[in-house]
């Protein structure tokens, strides 16, 4: 039986795959990439499948007309997407894409990023977790109000623009990681991230939840 875990993105992607090595003993590298319909790409494992959706926007299609028609062979169906700025109309659209995916409701549960509880999306969960007085977040901060005193911009734009500050710039040499790369990269803990953090333990909890 299948465990399908749909995901936002190929940073999202990164992550699960990265608490899988942590806390399923699943090598990263482990997962097979291949890619799918509607432009999704997916990442398989034994009966673990991770789905890059590439957006939201394919979520519905993607339960509709990849998962839908094999439902008979899958076990547990989870969905990782940003809460971003309204957390009820982000957890509503969810659940109308599932009502018409015609997939039983009991397969399936879902996890809106940060936290399942506040707005925001991956990143303002991976930044909460970086320590204070970190040297590569305080130079963007002060980059950051430069740049809002030039225009309005968007709070999710900028918070991807930090986190690409911190994995590119926050080793020494030529260790310059894009955030998707910033877990394990060549087969090797970055060190950027710490998954004791109590602040991963919610979508670690989901993760597995969904995996085990």
């Amino acid at each position: 039986m299948k465990h399908y875990l749909l995901v936002e993105g190929v940073t999202d992607v990164s992550l699960v795959k990265y608490i899988c090595q942590a806390k399923l003993n699943i090598n990263f590298s482990d997962f097979e990439k291949k890619k799918g319909e509607a432009e999704v790409d997916t990442y398989k494992y034994k009966d673990f499948v991770i789905i890059d959706l590439k957006g939201q926007n394919n979520l519905s299609h993607t339960l509709t007309k990849i998962i839908f028609p094999e439902q008979q062979r899958v076990e547990k169906i989870g969905i990782i997407q940003d809460a971003d700025d309204d957390f009820d109309a982000s957890k509503e659209s969810i659940q109308q894409a599932i009502s018409a995916s015609g997939i039983s409701n009991n397969k399936i549960q879902y996890f809106l990023t940060p936290n399942n509880k506040d707005t925001g999306d991956l990143e303002t969960l991976l930044l909460s977790t970086i320590e204070k007085n970190n040297k590569i977040i305080d130079c963007f901060d002060d980059y950051k109000i430069c740049l809002e005193n030039q225009q309005a911009v968007y709070s999710k734009a900028l918070n991807k623009g930090q986190i690409y500050a911190y994995t590119m710039y926050s080793q020494t040499g030529k260790n310059l990681y894009k955030p998707q790369d910033s877990f394990i990269h060549k087969n090797k803990d970055t060190g950027l991230w710490d998954l004791n953090d109590k602040k991963f333990k919610p979508i670690i909890s989901f993760v597995l939840s969904i995996f085990s």
